[in-house]
């Protein structure tokens, strides 16, 4: 039997050593926040959108998040959870080489998205072309920032 290496990470698979921390984080939040009815309105993804979604370079707890709770409206500032990442090129018409994948919006039509030059770390693209900014390390700290 062929032994594989889970902590060296490959395009758009997440080394398993890395589920660890993350995973227990984003399900403490998830329970929290359903308890409290802040999820309420969501629609959870199927095994089929969520299949699909793994082949892109995105977040575990991210991924983890849309199975649970789901994409739809959250009770934060107007902020959209879209139910699968949009290119870059597809809300702005321009290119940035596929640096970020936009994953939410909110109320002032500001984006928000994961940088994958910079370990998938969450930023924040103004509608009004001011500079994009980190804003979150991961999406549980950009979520818990924004909900709790």
């Amino acid at each position: 039997m062929q032994e594989v290496d889970t902590t060296t990470p490959t395009t758009g698979f997440v080394p398993l050593g890395t589920l660890q921390p993350v995973l227990p984080a984003i399900e403490d939040c998830i329970t929290r926040w359903r308890d409290d009815g802040r999820l309420d309105g969501l629609l959870r993804l199927g095994a089929e959108e969520l299949l699909a979604l793994c082949r892109d370079e995105l977040p575990a707890d991210y991924l983890r998040f849309l199975s649970e709770a789901g994409a739809g409206p959250l009770p934060a500032d107007g902020l959209v959870m879209f139910c699968c990442p949009l290119d870059f090129d597809e809300v702005y018409a321009r290119e940035d080489g596929g640096r970020h994948a936009i994953f939410a919006t909110d109320g002032s039509g500001a984006c928000y998205a994961f940088d994958r030059q910079d370990g998938l770390g969450v930023v924040r693209i103004p509608a009004t072309g001011e500079p994009i900014s980190r804003v979150a390390a991961d999406f549980t700290a950009f979520l818990a920032g924004m909900l709790d």
